[in-house]
């Protein structure tokens, strides 16, 4: 296998079918964050039930209730609002889990098309991703299950020895040492076991997809792929990953770049003290921000799905090439 041409292969099929990254940004992933915040209550520098019995303060339960504040009835006025928000992010989110399966599909399908010199458009992508969404899903709920049960079988053991440890001596260099060894112990199993998987799975995928494999048999299929080409395998994952982390970091350098650039009016804006203006010009600008942060993951999304795709291709035997080719 050539490297280097496996990566500028992979470059210029996404370079050249830009139609792909809308599919790569569903492969590609998403995530979504929460931040939480708490209020003080009791102790030094916090609130106390006394401060609001100070002249002028009053009880704050009493004031509350002045007010009219209920959480009971706010939340019953407000029902039909909190059930509208709540299923809107059900929606979005079977949505993105939906298109993800179906991108999963139509990239892996297209991709080994297009490096057999087939002609592809978007519309017979997506055909090609929803033929396969539950062969994928399949797929899917497969490998939660095997991840599900490695980590049950390294973790229930490793937690039963320290537990041990920890009933049977009161040592306390003894409990750390434990503790730390356990620690190595299953950072070092998760390595070890779980790149392996990662790859066999970017295998099983194709194989499902391009060898139409049986969900269960692409597993095996996926297994003895990789037992097969280990050394050039596990080469392709590193690469993958130094391609990951250089990617990321030139494009995190360029958002940067770029945020500054569109948010300068916003900061200039605001430090003069038209908040209004401030706001506007914000919008404005994350408004142009966001497409061109989703066009780069789509992008990207692609060229690593692409990457995967075509070193599956040529692991592959010529013979099982051949019949993947004729499928």
């Amino acid at each position: 296998m050539n490297y280097g041409d496996l990566i500028k292969d992979a470059f210029w099929l996404t370079l050249r079918n830009r139609y792909l990254w809308f599919f790569g940004f569903f492969a590609g992933g998403t995530s979504t964050g929460v931040t939480n915040f708490n209020i003080p209550s009791g102790g030094p520098g916090g609130f106390d039930d006394e401060d609001f019995g100070e002249p002028g303060g009053g009880d704050f339960r009493s004031q509350v209730s002045g007010q009219g504040f209920d959480p009971g009835q706010l939340m019953s006025d407000n029902l039909i609002l909190i059930l509208g928000i709540i299923t809107l992010i059900v929606l979005v989110v079977l949505f993105f889990i939906v298109m993800t399966l179906i991108s999963q599909g139509a990239l892996a399908e297209s991709v080994a098309a297009i490096d057999r010199n087939e002609s592809r458009r978007f519309s017979s992508a997506f055909r090609a991703g929803v033929s396969n969404f539950w062969r994928v899903l399949g797929y899917y709920l497969l490998f939660i299950l095997i991840v599900l049960g490695l980590l049950l079988s390294i973790g229930i053991p490793i937690a039963l020895l320290v537990v041990g440890v920890f009933a049977g001596t009161e040592s306390t260099g003894a409990r750390i040492a434990t503790a730390v060894l356990a620690g190595l112990t299953v950072i070092v199993i998760l390595i070890v076991v779980f790149i392996p998987l990662s790859i066999i799975g970017q295998f099983a995928l194709r194989e499902i997809v391009v060898g139409r494999t049986g969900v269960v048999g692409s597993v095996g299929s996926g297994y003895r792929l990789f037992r097969r080409n280990l050394g050039r395998s596990l080469l392709v994952w590193l690469i993958q990953v130094a391609l990951s982390i250089g990617a990321g970091i030139v494009l995190l350098i360029v958002l940067l770049i770029l945020g500054f650039i569109l948010f300068l009016p916003t900061i200039i804006l605001a430090v003069a003290g038209y908040a209004t203006a401030a706001i506007v010009a914000g919008i404005v600008a994350a408004l142009i921000l966001l497409p061109i942060l989703i066009v780069a993951s789509g992008a990207l999304g692609t060229f690593s799905h692409s990457y995967w795709t075509l070193a599956y291709l040529r692991l592959v035997s010529p013979i099982e090439r051949a019949t993947v080719q004729e499928v």
